[in-house]
């Protein structure tokens, strides 16, 4: 069995938790936090902007972080994911279902910083190899 396999299955695991939460317990979670639906696209672009800038300003040092990386993020992801559904299936309320959600949000905030970074990362070895070819067909 893979690590991303393992991993995947013990954040769902963790994430059946919220299942046993009280609506009281999961109301002050969301209180504590401050949480509201538009606080969970904050993450997400976060992850994609300092994805972006990370690649701008350090260069190629976090490469090898990429992996794992992405291996927290499908764990946060899946753990939110996971305590998402559990909640609505526990108190079929929607509402309550925001701070797995944010959990998740945060996970997908990572991957898109991996992500991001991977991207501006391969767009400039592409123009260096671009840059390099034309200098050597003069």
């Amino acid at each position: 069995m893979s690590l991303t396999t393992r991993l995947v299955i013990l954040a769902g695991l963790v994430g059946l938790l919220f299942y046993n939460a009280s609506e009281e317990q999961l109301w002050a979670a969301i209180v504590d936090w401050q949480l509201g639906w538009y606080q969970l696209g904050v993450p997400i672009a976060w992850g994609i902007i300092l994805g972006a800038l990370a690649n701008l300003l350090i260069g190629n040092a976090l490469v090898k972080w990429l992996e794992p990386i992405t291996l927290v993020a499908a764990s946060l992801l899946t753990l939110g994911l996971t305590g998402a559904a559990a909640v609505y299936g526990a108190h079929q309320m929607s509402g309550l279902t925001i701070a797995p959600l944010f959990i998740s949000s945060i996970g997908l905030g990572a991957y898109l910083f991996a992500y991001s970074y991977a991207r501006f990362a391969g767009a400039r070895k592409a123009k260096n190899t671009n840059e390099t070819n034309e200098r050597d067909k003069t």
